[in-house]
C-alpha cells in the first residue's frame, strides 16, 4: 500500500475489493487450524494495511500477545538482528541485558515460539510485514527462527510477489506445505486507487509501474543544470539501509552538507515525487520500497561507483574516534561491506577495541552484529578455500577475541558503574590465553614449540601472581623449568589454598607433585583435610602424576581403613611399580565385604586381585563390574569361568549383557570371542541403545561386530534424542577403525556434529578425530565452532574451555598446517589488548 496511507488508522480505510477478499481470508485463518499465513501481492496492493488491521484487532483481545514488525529500510528494520530483537522485546525480553549476538537472538526466539503449547499461556501473534525487504534473512530453512511454531503461536508474513514467490518464502521459512495458508491481495483498480489516493503505478495495469515513474523523474533531472548531483543522491539513497540525513548524503558524495540541503530544496518538486522526508532531522528515503528498487535497477550501471562511495565513507568512519562517527555508518557499516562481499581485511576494523567499546548496551549490540557479519564473511572464505590459510586463521581468532570481549563487557556492564569488576575477567582471560598458547605449542614442530611456550610463560610472568586458577598456574609450572617452575608451583599452591571451590583439593594434590618430596607430603595431607577424607575428592579423575600419587599414598596412611583402602584403589594406576605392589598387599589386608563404594574403585583393583580375593569379589556383583571381573578371570586363564560369570547375569537387560560381553570379548583371542551372542543382543536393542554401546566401547564394537557393521550402526541412529550419541559414537570410532575407514568416519562425525546443532559436548571427542579429517572439514569445524559453540561466552572462553582455541588446537593444525597454528598463536598473544582500557 502507498507509504503515506500505511500510517493512517486501518479502521479509517475504505477497503478495495482485493483487500476485502484478503481480509476475509485472514479472519478465517485466525480461527482455523494452521499456525502460518503468507500474505502476498504486488507492491502497493494493501498488504501493510491488512497487517495493521490484524495487529489492531489482536491488541484489543484478552489473552493475546502481539509482536509485529514492519520490515524495511524506511522503518530501520532492514536486517535480521533488528527484527529478532524487536520481536523479543515485544514479547517481554530485555535484549540488552546483556546484549545478544544474532545466534543467541535466534535461539531465544526459536525456543520462545516452539514452547507456546500450554493452555494457560497467552496466544502469541507474530506479524512480519514485508519480510522480503530484509536484506539478510537466512535462506536456509534449517536456520529459520519461525520454523517450529507452538500450538498457541500464529505467524503472518507478508511479501511482495506472486504465488511462486510465496511458495519460495514458505520453503525458506521452513513451513510445511499443508501448514501455511496463502492469501493473495489483488491490486486496486485505477478508479479505486484514485479514490484512495494510491499512486497510479500501484493500480492494476500500473500505468507503467514504479519503473515508469523512476524513468520519468530521471529524464526531468537530466534536463536541469546540476541535475547529475541529484541523480547521484538518488543512487546512494537507493542503496541505503535506512533513511539518510543531509550529513550522511554529504559524507557519501564528499560535499558539504549545506550543499546537500540546497540541492534537496532546489530539486524538491522533482525529488518529492519519489522521496519522502521524515523526522525532526528530515531524513530522506524513498516513498515506497518498489520505487527504491526501481531506482536501484535504473542506476545498476553505477553499482561499482556507488559501492566505492560507501566503502570510502565507511573507511573514514572506522578511522574516526567513537564520538565523531556518523550514526548511520556506525550502525550499518558492516552490513554494507558484507552485502558487497568486501574483503575480510576491510572488515577487521570491527574487531578492534576502539570499535567494540563498552560505553553502552546499545553500542555493544551493534558491535556484536558487526562481528557476526565479519564472522560470516570469514566462514564464506573458509568454504571457498576449503582449508584455513594463516590469514584466515588469524582473522578468525581476532574476530572471536572481539566477540568474547564484547560478551564480557555485556556481562560486567562497565557503563552502568565505575566499580564494575572487569579486572577479574581480564585476569581470567590472561590465564586462558596462556593455556591456549600451551595447547597450540603442542601442535607445532619442536623448533617452533619453545617460542610459543615462551609467550605463554611471559603472560604468566606478567599477571600470573594474581590468577585465581590454581590449575592454570600448575600448567605453567609443568611447562617451565628451574626457578620459574618452582615459582608457578608455589603460586598455584597459594591460589588453591585461597579457593573455596570444589576443585581446591585436586589443585593441592597436583601442586604437591611439583614440590620437593617432604613438602609434597605436607601439601597432600592438607588436600586430604580439605576434602574431609573423602576419596573421590582426594583422588579425582582422571588421575594424578606419579609424584602426587606417592605423596598422597604417604599422607593418607593415617586415614581410617575404609577410606584408606578406597584412596589406594584410586591411586593404583599412578603409583610406581614397587609402591603399587605394597598398595595391593595393603588392600588385601584391609579388605572387608563391600568396602568399595563405586564401580570405578572396584574396576581399578580388579586387575590385581588374587585368586582368593577374586572369589570374594565375585560374591559382590554388581558393585564389582562383571566385565572387570571377567577380564581378570581371562588374564588368569579362566576363560570358561568368565563366560559363566556373564551368563549368570543373563536375566538382566539386553543392554547390560551386551555391555558386559563387549568388554569381555575384547580381551579374548579373536577366535573365541562371543560374536554371535553380541550380535543377537544388538538385534534386541533400539537404534539409540545400539549406538550408545558403540559410543562407550568403540574398539570392542569393531572387534566383535566388525568395522563396517559398527560404522553402520553408529550412523543409523537418526532419532533427534540420539543426535549427540550418534556424533560422539562416530567420533570415537575413528581411532578404532582400520586406517582405510578412518577418514570416512571422521567425515560422518563432522556432519553429525553439524546436524546435532554444533553441540559443544561433542567437540572433545571430535577433536580427537582431527588427524583423519580433510582440511576442508577441519577448517569448517573450526570456523563454525570457535567461541560460537561455547555455552558461556566470554573473553576467557575464547581461549580455554569448550569450543576454545585450546580445545581446537589440533583442528587448527589439520585445517591449515603449522602456519595456521602459529598465526592463531600470534592472535592469542595479541588479544592481551582487550579490556585494558576499562580495567
Amino acid at each position: 500500500m502507498h507509504r503515506e496511507e500505511k500510517e493512517r488508522s486501518p479502521e479509517a480505510v475504505s477497503w478495495t475489493e482485493g483487500e476485502e477478499r484478503a481480509r476475509e481470508a485472514i479472519e478465517r485463518w485466525r480461527v482455523a487450524p494452521g499456525s502460518a499465513c503468507l500474505l502476498h501481492g504486488p507492491p502497493g496492493a494493501g498488504k501493510t494495511a491488512l497487517c495493521m488491521l490484524l495487529v489492531a484487532e489482536a491488541s484489543e483481545r484478552v489473552g493475546v500477545r502481539t509482536a509485529a514488525v514492519q520490515v524495511g529500510r524506511a522503518g530501520r528494520f532492514a536486517s535480521e538482528p533488528e527484527i529478532l530483537a524487536s520481536l523479543l522485546e515485544q514479547l517481554g525480553d530485555d535484549v540488552l541485558r546483556p546484549p545478544r549476538d544474532v545466534l543467541k537472538l535466534r535461539s531465544e526466539l526459536r525456543n520462545r515460539l516452539a514452547n507456546g503449547q500450554e493452555e494457560d499461556e497467552p496466544e502469541v501473534l507474530l506479524v512480519l510485514d514485508g519480510l522480503d525487504e530484509c536484506v539478510d534473512w537466512p535462506r536456509e530453512a534449517r536456520v529459520s527462527t519461525l520454523q517450529a511454531l507452538g500450538q498457541r503461536v500464529r505467524c503472518l508474513v507478508s511479501i511482495s510477489g506472486g504465488e511462486g514467490d510465496a511458495h519460495a518464502w514458505r520453503e525458506r521459512l521452513g513451513w510445511k506445505a499443508g501448514d501455511a495458508l496463502f492469501v493473495e491481495v489483488a491490486p486496486p483498480s485505477p478508479a479505486a486507487a484514485e479514490r484512495r489516493g494510491i499512486p497510479s503505478w500501484a493500480a492494476a495495469g500500473g500505468n507503467g509501474g514504479p519503473e515508469a515513474l523512476a524513468a520519468e523523474v530521471e529524464r526531468e533531472l537530466r534536463l536541469l543544470q546540476g541535475g547529475e548531483v541529484a541523480l547521484e543522491m538518488l543512487s546512494v539513497l537507493a542503496r541505503a539501509l535506512a533513511p539518510l540525513d543531509a550529513e550522511d548524503v554529504a559524507e557519501l558524495l564528499e560535499i558539504d552538507d549545506l550543499a546537500v540541503r540546497g540541492r534537496l530544496l532546489v530539486y524538491g518538486p522533482f525529488l518529492d515525487r519519489i522521496l519522502r522526508r521524515d523526522g525532526p532531522v528530515r531524513a530522506v528515503r524513498f516513498q515506497h520500497e518498489a520505487l527504491r528498487v526501481a531506482w536501484e535497477q535504473r542506476s545498476a550501471g553505477r553499482d561499482e561507483a556507488i559501492e566505492a562511495r560507501y566503502r570510502g565513507a565507511i573507511a573514514r568512519c572506522t578511522a574516526e574516534p567513537a564520538g565523531r562517527r556518523p550514526a548511520y555508518f556506525r550502525r550499518y557499516a558492516s552490513a554494507h561491506l558484507a552485502l558487497g562481499g568486501a574483503p575480510i581485511a576491510s572488515m577487521l576494523a570491527f574487531a578492534e577495541p576502539g570499535w567494540v567499546a563498552g560505553n553502552s548496551a546499545e553500542a555493544l549490540a551493534y558491535a556484536l552484529t558487526d562481528l557476526r557479519r565479519l564472522r560470516d564473511r570469514i566462514g564464506e572464505e573458509v568454504e571457498r578455500c576449503r582449508s584455513l590459510p594463516p590469514p584466515l586463521a588469524a582473522a578468525l581468532v581476532r574476530c572471536a577475541s572481539a566477540q568474547g570481549a564484547a560478551a564480557t563487557l555485556g556481562d560486567t556492564e562497565p557503563w552502568e558503574s565505575p566499580d564494575a569488576d572487569v579486572a577479574t575477567s581480564l585476569l581470567d582471560a590472561d590465564a586462558a590465553r596462556a593455556l591456549a598458547l600451551l595447547a597450540l605449542a603442542a601442535e607445532v614442530s619442536l623448533s617452533a614449540q619453545a617460542g610459543v611456550r615462551e609467550r605463554a610463560l611471559e603472560i604468566a610472568d606478567c599477571t600470573g601472581a594474581r590468577w585465581s586458577s590454581a590449575l592454570a598456574l600448575i600448567a605453567m609450572a609443568e611447562a617451565a623449568e628451574g626457578e620459574r617452575r618452582t615459582r608457578y608451583a608455589r603460586a598455584a599452591l597459594e591460589a588453591a589454598r585461597q579457593s573455596d571451590g570444589e576443585d581446591a583439593p585436586r589443585a593441592l594434590v597436583v601442586a604437591a607433585g611439583l614440590l620437593p618430596e617432604e613438602e609434597a607430603q605436607e601439601v597432600a595431607a592438607e588436600a586430604i583435610a580439605r576434602a574431609g577424607g573423602a576419596p573421590p575428592a582426594i583422588v579425582p579423575e582422571p588421575g594424578v602424576s606419579e609424584a602426587s600419587a606417592v605423596a598422597l599414598e604417604r599422607a593418607s596412611r593415617s586415614l581410617p581403613a575404609p577410606q584408606r583402602i578406597r584412596v589406594l584403589a584410586r591411586l593404583l594406576a599412578d603409583l610406581p611399580k614397587e609402591a603399587k605392589v605394597h598398595a595391593v598387599q595393603e588392600i588385601e589386608r584391609l579388605w572387608t565385604p563391600w568396602c568399595f563404594e563405586s564401580k570405578k574403585e572396584a574396576e581399578a583393583v580388579a586387575p590385581y586381585l588374587s585368586d582368593a580375593l577374586l572369589e570374594r569379589a565375585l560374591e559382590e556383583v554388581p558393585v564389582w563390574p562383571v566385565h572387570a571381573l571377567g577380564a581378570r578371570l581371562v588374564s588368569l586363564g579362566r576363560e570358561a569361568d568368565a563366560r559363566a560369570l556373564v551368563l549368570r547375569w543373563a536375566a538382566s537387560s539386553a543392554g547390560y549383557r551386551a555391555d558386559a560381553l563387549l568388554r569381555l570379548g575384547e580381551r579374548l583371542p579373536a577366535g573365541r570371542r562371543p560374536v554371535e551372542e553380541v550380535q543377537a543382543l544388538f538385534e534386541e536393542l533400539a537404534p539409540e541403545e545400539r549406538c550408545n554401546l558403540i559410543k562407550e566401547h568403540p574398539s570392542a564394537s569393531v572387534a566383535l561386530l566388525g568395522a563396517e557393521a559398527a560404522l553402520r550402526i553408529a550412523g543409523d541412529c537418526v532419532e533427534p534424542s540420539g543426535s549427540y550419541v550418534r556424533a560422539v559414537a562416530l567420533a570415537r570410532l575413528v581411532k578404532a577403525l582400520p586406517e582405510a575407514m578412518r577418514a570416512e568416519a571422521a567425515r560422518r562425525a563432522v556432519l553429525a556434529f553439524e546436524a546435532a546443532g554444533a553441540d559443544a559436548d561433542v567437540l572433545g571427542d571430535l577433536c580427537e578425530a582431527a588427524p583423519w579429517m580433510s582440511p576442508a572439514e577441519a577448517a569448517r569445524l573450526v570456523s563454525t565452532s570457535l567461541f560460537d559453540a561455547s555455552g558461556i561466552p566470554s573473553l576467557a572462553g575464547v581461549f580455554q574451555g569448550w569450543a576454545s582455541v585450546a580445545q581446537l588446537a589440533g583442528v587448527f593444525r589439520r585445517a591449515g598446517g603449522e602456519e595456521a597454528v602459529l598465526a592463531a598463536a600470534d592472535e592469542v598473544a595479541f588479544a592481551g589488548r582487550w579490556l585494558r582500557s576499562v580495567e
